[in-house]
C-alpha cells in the first residue's frame, strides 16, 4: 500500500505536508513553515492562501506576523487533525525537524551551542 503522508492525500504532498505541520504546531507563520519544509516563503503563501479560501485553516495577525492554525470551525476540524496525526506517523523526517526547533526566545546573553548556527 502506498505511503499516504508522502502521497498527494490531501491535495499535494506539500500541502499535505503544511496541514502535518499546523495539526502538529499548533499555529504557525510562513517562514517558519518554509524553513521546515526546505522551501521558498512563496510557495508556502500559494499554499496558505489556498488552505484558508476553503475553510481548512484560519489565520490573525500577531504583530506583523500572520499565524495560521487548522480551522475550529470547519466541519471535520476533529477528524482532520486526527488523520493529519495519523499521517505524521509515516513522516520520519519532517518529526525530526520539528523536533530540533525553537519555539521560544533565547535569554538574553546566553551564547550559541555549535549544532544553533
Amino acid at each position: 500500500m502506498k505511503d499516504l503522508a508522502r502521497s498527494k492525500a490531501l491535495g499535494s504532498r506539500r500541502r499535505t505536508q503544511v496541514l502535518l505541520l499546523l495539526a502538529l504546531l499548533g499555529d504557525s507563520y510562513v517562514a517558519e513553515l518554509a524553513r521546515l519544509l526546505g522551501v521558498r516563503p512563496f510557495t508556502i503563501t500559494g499554499i496558505v492562501d489556498g488552505l484558508e479560501h476553503e475553510g481548512l485553516i484560519g489565520s490573525r495577525l500577531m504583530g506583523r506576523q500572520r499565524l495560521f492554525r487548522l480551522e475550529p470551525r470547519y466541519f471535520a476540524a476533529r477528524e482532520l487533525k486526527a488523520l493529519l496525526l495519523k499521517l505524521a506517523e509515516g513522516e520520519p523526517e519532517l518529526m525530526d525537524q520539528l523536533a530540533s526547533l525553537r519555539r521560544r526566545p533565547r535569554r538574553r546573553g546566553k551564547p550559541l551551542r555549535e549544532g544553533d548556527l
